[in-house]
């Protein structure tokens, strides 16, 4: 039964919430967002004139779903949900893997709190601040901030163990409190400065250091009074390059959008305080024929979801819905928000300065795309193979001496390397350097992921193996009953010399010897080094996980809490290793049994 969209609208009430578009697989291929659902729907289907991609979309339509919401801030979040959930075809789709940096300050957990990079979820007691839109943003101010107020960015077990003064100090970019060479006091006042400043006050905070200043020399201690002389310098050149608009702390997001050549990009510069924080480019997934204001608008919607909210947002082109996103974002903000299209005067600079670069980074992106899938395209010429492949997943198996063995798979297309779909793989239950049966369940392991999530097959395996790891591979394609899935095998000289390898195509049982500086050696290089390099990425987390384990964890009867008392009781591991199963006994929720099992494990 054809759907009536029509009738559909009829039934729809005047009230705010979201719809969802399905078709003939009853797949959701669009969601919106609407103030008004029974007029936005009905406008689907009016009959009147509509872009390309409106009618497309309509066309594909066959059944249609609705919520009622209480609020547009509702609308808004609901919207995104879906988006996330379903990917639909019609919608533009914001691309941001990545979690975003943060600068943490460890002050209800540390006596002498510190400062350091965070990323990820907020788990710790002391204070965040930002986001930023970039590492390199944090890094550059970490650097500021070190120069500036001299707060320790050492980790915790590095400072419990310094019984002199580091690097840091000795070229003046620490207080080192760690051999209290600092007072509490002093310490605090210069950490207060630092929080100040990461607020955005840092005017605030030069006016408190001139007072600090003159009371230091008016109670004759210059020494002090010329520390802080030179910090308010450091601190003013550090505002003339980094203050946008000195007159006004404001907060403020600029976003501008353009596309070419089918490429969609969105750049934000963040300004917090009145200081530039940096820029971020966004590659959002949009429909053919979108325009640009429907992509800004979009991608605005699912931008601040999870994310503080400033005041005032910039844009460089006008939105249609500007409405009803300031009110859904008021909402979410619990404070007035307020957008503004092509601003004048100061505003309008930083604007310009923002669209500037999102130009120069199109540019740069496109003629990387361009390059890309030029080698692409020739590469998947001279390989040899009877189908071009769309997409390549190549394998490597990695282990140290024969023991902990794991697997790496990347995922290169035509538009180059799809690093959101790069998987690392635990190898288990296989005898210690056993390549084939290593290679036997990572290829088992990535087919029930890819049954699991409803990926698209790989149109080739590459695999960083001779013929062996290939018909290993081959065994669990043909038990899956997988016929349309290439395999072929990188094979190495007797001297793993790069530039001497050759390529066996499995299906055809032929070799391919490339010429050493040919791009197809070139490329088959490239791939495979990018799989060896994520699989060396892995190795080392997961030894840096392991060396963050205590010796204690995996005892029966011996907690987080009871780990911690033994190790404060007795001053560290080295003289809990020290203690007899008698003076273990002696302390509080310590039972023979446990002290028994605590000593033969330390012994």
């Amino acid at each position: 039964m054809a759907f009536n969209g029509k009738n559909f609208a009829k039934q729809l009430p005047a009230k705010p919430g979201i719809y969802q578009m399905l078709d003939s697989k009853d797949k959701v291929i669009y969601v919106g967002k609407a103030l008004n659902l029974k007029n936005r729907v009905t406008s689907y289907f009016s009959g009147k004139a509509k872009d390309r991609k409106t009618m497309a979309l309509v066309a594909r339509v066959k059944n249609m779903h609705f919520s009622i919401t209480r609020t547009e801030g509702e609308a808004l979040i609901l919207e995104n949900q879906l988006i996330k959930q379903h990917k639909p075809k019609y919608n533009v789709l914001l691309k941001d893997g990545k979690s975003y940096p943060y600068i943490y300050c460890s002050e209800h957990e540390d006596e002498f709190p510190r400062l350091e990079f965070r990323r990820g979820a907020k788990k710790g007691k002391g204070r965040y601040f930002g986001p930023f839109p970039s590492a390199m943003a944090v890094r550059h101010t970490l650097n500021h901030l070190q120069k500036l107020f001299k707060i320790r960015q050492c980790n915790n077990s590095t400072y419990a163990n310094r019984s002199r003064p580091c690097l840091q100090y000795q070229i003046n970019r620490c207080l080192a409190p760690c051999v209290s060479l600092v007072s509490v006091t002093d310490y605090q006042q210069q950490l207060h400065y630092t929080k100040e400043f990461l607020a955005g006050k840092s005017l605030q905070v030069v006016e408190k250091m001139i007072r600090s200043m003159q009371a230091s020399a008016k109670n004759l201690d210059f020494e002090k009074a010329a520390e802080t002389r030179d910090q308010i310098q450091q601190l003013k050149i550090i505002q003339s390059q980094q203050v946008v608009e000195s007159h006004k702390s404001q907060n403020l997001d600029i976003f501008s959008v353009a596309h070419e050549l089918g490429l969609y990009i969105v750049t934000l510069c963040a300004v917090r305080g009145g200081q530039m924080l940096g820029h971020r480019n966004f590659y959002p997934k949009a429909p053919k024929s979108s325009k640009n204001a429907e992509v800004l608008s979009a991608f605005i919607s699912q931008y601040y979801q999870d994310k503080p909210i400033p005041e005032l947002i910039l844009l460089n082109k006008k939105i249609a819905d500007k409405q009803w996103i300031e009110a859904a974002l008021s909402q979410i903000a619990k404070n007035q928000i307020r957008i503004l299209a092509n601003p004048r005067g100061d505003r309008k600079k930083m604007l310009d300065l923002n669209s500037n670069n999102m130009h120069n980074a199109l540019e740069l992106y496109i003629a990387k795309k361009a390059n890309w899938q030029h080698k692409w395209q020739m590469w998947v010429k001279q390989v040899g193979l009877n189908n071009p492949p769309k997409r390549v997943e190549c394998f490597d198996i990695s282990h140290v001496f024969g023991e902990k063995t794991r697997a790496s798979c990347v995922v290169f297309d035509a538009t180059g390397a799809k690093k959101n779909m790069y998987r690392n793989y635990k190898i288990t239950d296989i005898a210690p350097g056993d390549d084939y049966a290593a290679m036997r369940q990572v290829i088992r392991k990535r087919l029930e992921s890819i049954e699991k999530h409803k990926y698209e097959l790989p149109d080739v395996l590459l695999i960083d193996g001779g013929k062996g790891q290939a018909s290993q591979a081959s065994k669990i394609l043909q038990k899956k009953n997988i016929q349309d899935v290439e395999i072929v095998a990188i094979i190495k000289d007797e001297n793993r010399t790069a530039g001497q390898e050759r390529l066996f195509i499995l299906s055809q049982n032929i070799i391919i010897k490339p010429e050493s500086n040919s791009l197809l050696s070139h490329m088959t290089q490239y791939i495979r080094d990018e799989a060896h390099r994520f699989a060396i990425t892995g190795h080392r987390k997961a030894l840096a996980k392991s060396r963050r384990k205590s010796l204690l964890e995996g005892i029966d009867g011996i907690g987080e809490k009871r780990r911690a008392y033994l190790l404060q009781h007795f001053g560290g591991l080295q003289g809990l290793k020290k203690a007899g199963i008698d003076e273990l006994t002696k302390l509080k929720g310590i039972s023979k049994k446990i002290a028994t099992r605590l000593y033969e494990h330390l012994h």
